[in-house]
């Protein structure tokens, strides 16, 4: 470990989530490297806000796409990941908030060279996508690994919010730059758990708590025993 760790924001729009998120996110009980890439956003609000925070020294660094110009968040993570100084490096989306002294919990866990990639929260659906619901814990003692105290291997978690150790990092490259909406974080957990040397964690507490799912007409409700979709109102477009 670095002694710090970079914390690569994901922005884009919605100015009600990214102040908070800053703010809970720096309160890690370490230091924190902060790196912010706004995807293109409009919104006259978020940019002011973006602008005063580097300004006051809030953001480490800040990366702007022009306004109206968005990439992707695989192209974002990237130059993010790219200008990290520290070790681990954590993909954050910004309509989080984080429990104080967050990553003193994340760097125990991380003792365990084990872990590639944690995640920071367990969840039994992700309302915005039906397809990312497989919360199964693996079997690990089939491949004769014993989980320690305070944290659960799991085949998939919540992309949201991703803590990688940079010689996972080095080791696997860049996101995937061309995948559909979220696919880049999907596709990072594939490798990781696809390894012969790392698997993927979840705390056995959410260190995180997620403000930006919201519920919308197209909405997929998801029983815990299942991963099909058992609600769906249909969403026609002209």
């Amino acid at each position: 470990m670095s002694g710090h760790a970079t914390l690569c924001v994901l922005s884009y729009n919605r100015p009600q989530f990214l102040p908070q998120c800053l703010a809970s996110a720096r309160d890690a009980g370490v230091p924190v490297e902060i790196i912010v890439h706004d995807d293109g956003s409009t919104d006259g609000e978020l940019l002011s806000f973006l602008y005063q925070a580097h300004a006051d020294g809030l953001i480490s660094s800040l990366i702007l796409n022009a306004p109206g110009y968005n990439q992707g968040q695989g192209v974002a993570l990237n130059r993010m990941f790219s200008m990290a100084s520290g070790d681990p490096i954590v993909k954050i989306d910004h309509d989080l908030t984080f429990e104080p002294g967050w990553m003193l919990k994340v760097n125990r866990m991380l003792e365990d060279p084990r872990v590639g990639l944690l995640g920071l929260f367990k969840y039994w659906m992700d309302p915005v996508d039906w397809r990312k619901t497989a919360v199964n814990v693996e079997n690990l003692a089939e491949r004769g690994i014993v989980a320690p105290i305070g944290h659960a291997y799991h085949t998939h978690i919540c992309g949201s919010a991703m803590v990688i150790p940079r010689v996972v990092w080095e080791h696997f490259g860049p996101f995937d730059e061309h995948s559909e909406a979220f696919a880049e974080d999907a596709d990072y957990q594939a490798r990781v758990h696809g390894s012969p040397n790392w698997f993927c964690a979840l705390p056995d507490e959410d260190l995180v708590t997620n403000h930006g799912f919201g519920v919308g007409p197209s909405t997929v409700v998801i029983a815990p025993d299942t991963v099909q979709p058992i609600h769906k109102e249909p969403r026609i477009y002209p």
